[in-house]
């Protein structure tokens, strides 16, 4: 008897210039449900008319690899590879020994951060959007140096950041006597949002990939292979892209996804996997954070995400009847979140009309740490231009009143925009990217 629970999804990324081109399988997926991925046939019937009184026979014109893939995400390398088929850039992997997030509090248009990972430093200028200056009252002339003795671990960057008067600093993740080497290079915007900071050191096993959208005209999402072991039999799938990622996740429950994929051949009768299933443990709900606009939320019911590559789904050639080729088209990031009716959430409200461009932010942790020194598993989800889409709504919930809010990523591509549209950030134990 066939059961759900001996079903298998294995995984393996594939040439990008040669997709379709089936390579071995390296990681599991973290499947929470058996999925819908097949091989589907589209028949037409022959339009012959003999003088029988019914049709002749019918001849298959289409096979359409494709399907849903329900997910269970965590800090593991099969969902590493989610990420990076979903959004295919990705950040030179760094291990972790902290993350810390900082808010400008202070009167000044614009806060810019900027971090150096060969400097070892973390500067904060602040002024008028797109002219900022070094902010005196950060460091020493607007400049942390890690390597002083002062600010040299991880509890101290923060402490000493949230002394200053006009930032908020708050440890994420870490221990706040671990050593600290450097900081992952980026540019943030803190006034408005929290810019979250990645701290590099030794020992815990942690590292980042931080994921964002390639927009690139003419560039395409890489290619994978993926097995399906235990629905009758092994099939393989090969030439297959992610096309649409959504995660949810709510009061007392986990984070669940499911990412919708499109492919170019399968293969039957595979050997079975022996790869064995990832240790690390779900991202759970509980605990976590919410903020939007720089406000953090206390009283979130349920957040939900989702990631379209828009890909063409007709990509077929005249050579054989599969897809032979993937096409992405327009990148879209939108989601939705309920929280508590109060006179802050209700202030989001006349957002939506004014088109206010404000930063959505959520991050989750593993229900046990898989690493040292403190440090746990982290997601973290980012748009930075988003805009409320609708009218956010007042919903019962039981007696109570929740407000329910929609948004939307965008990407205005100013100068003074300087972050990307969409970053999702992961700590696994892989060190190399995928």
């Amino acid at each position: 008897m066939a059961l759900k629970q001996q079903v298998k999804y294995t995984i393996g990324k594939e040439s990008s210039v040669a997709p379709g081109t089936a390579v071995a399988r390296t990681a599991i997926i973290p499947i929470r449900d058996i999925g819908s991925l097949d091989r589907d046939i589209t028949k037409k019937t022959d339009p012959l008319i003999a003088g029988l009184g019914m049709d002749v026979g019918e001849y298959a014109v289409a096979g359409d690899v494709k399907g849903s893939i329900p997910l269970s995400p965590r800090p593991c390398t099969g969902w590493g590879h989610i990420l990076k088929g979903m959004f295919e850039t990705e950040g030179t992997p760094a291990e972790i020994v902290g993350v810390i997030r900082i808010k400008y509090t202070g009167s000044s248009e614009s806060c810019k951060i900027t971090t150096s990972l060969g400097g070892k430093t973390i500067t904060s200028a602040i002024g008028a959007l797109g002219a900022e200056s070094a902010d005196a009252a950060f460091g020493t002339d607007g400049v942390i140096d890690l390597t002083a003795a002062a600010t040299d671990k991880v509890g101290e960057v923060v402490s000493v950041i949230e002394a200053y008067a006009d930032y908020e600093c708050t440890l994420v993740t870490g221990a706040v006597g671990t050593a600290v080497v450097s900081v992952v290079q980026d540019t943030y915007q803190a006034k408005g949002k929290y810019a979250f900071l990645f701290l590099t050191g030794v020992s815990t096993g942690a590292y980042l990939h931080r994921f964002n959208p390639d927009l690139t005209l003419g560039t395409e999402r890489n290619p994978y292979s993926v097995q399906v072991d235990g629905v009758g039999d092994n099939r393989l799938y090969d030439g297959i892209v992610f096309n649409k990622l959504s995660l949810s996740a709510a009061l007392k429950a986990d984070l669940e996804g499911e990412v919708e994929v499109l492919g170019m051949g399968e293969t039957i009768g595979q050997e079975a996997s022996v790869l064995t299933a990832p240790t690390a443990k779900p991202y759970k709900f509980g605990g976590g954070f919410t903020s939007i606009a720089g406000t953090k939320y206390s009283y979130v019911r349920k957040h939900a995400f989702s990631f379209d590559n828009g890909h063409n789904a007709d990509g077929y050639g005249q050579d054989e009847i599969d897809r032979v080729y993937q096409q992405r088209g327009k990148f879209v990031a939108d989601g939705s979140m309920t929280l508590r009716l109060d006179s802050t959430s209700v202030a989001e409200r006349p957002k939506c009309e004014a088109g206010t461009k404000l930063a959505v932010q959520a991050y989750y942790f593993e229900v046990e740490n898989s690493f040292l020194l403190s440090v746990a598993g982290l997601m973290l989800i980012e748009m930075p231009y988003a805009e409320i889409s609708e009218q956010p709504k007042v919903e019962a919930n039981g007696d109570a009143l929740d407000i329910g809010i929609k948004f939307k990523a965008f990407n205005p591509g100013s100068a003074t925009d300087y972050e990307d549209p969409v970053y999702v950030s992961v700590l696994t134990a892989d060190s190399a990217a995928y």
